[in-house]
């Protein structure tokens, strides 16, 4: 059995996402490093790949970590697209992680239905926790 590197998140917009990420880390005393996804695909031809690198690397490096990537559906939409290569080189980075390396990774999306399976295999995302829209009671 591989042991679980993250949850995706998932929910309407609004509801809290980014926030909940934001307090796993805080919860857990660890470093927070977030990446919009959107961002990561508007880099130029072979700057996506050196980034997500690059992250990963960063996240080694402050562990205990929380790796947060938000709008994950913008790269991790199911096989076909310009975003193949990135999320290919984020799943690879996945795949290399240690668990002792102490990196959690949290992804987010409000459309998981277009989520490529791949990223939720087990030892990835394969954890998915839906999150709904606040209420007004307290």
């Amino acid at each position: 059995m591989t042991p679980s590197r993250g949850v995706l998140l998932y929910g309407p917009p609004g509801c809290g996402k980014t926030l909940l990420a934001i307090a796993i880390a805080n919860e857990g005393r660890t470093n927070f490093i977030s990446i919009k996804c959107p961002d990561v695909l508007n880099m130029q031809s072979g700057g996506s790949e050196d980034h997500v690198w690059d992250v990963f690397d960063k996240a080694r490096q402050a562990a205990p970590c929380v790796l947060f990537f938000n709008e994950l559906d913008s790269i991790g939409k199911a096989r076909g697209g310009p975003a193949d290569r990135i999320m290919n080189h984020i799943l690879t980075e996945m795949n290399r992680m240690d668990p002792k390396e102490n990196v959690f990774i949290i992804g987010a999306t409000s459309r998981p239905n277009i989520i490529n399976s791949a990223v939720l295999e087990p030892g990835r995302l394969d954890q998915l926790i839906y999150i709904r829209l606040p209420g007004k009671e307290l």
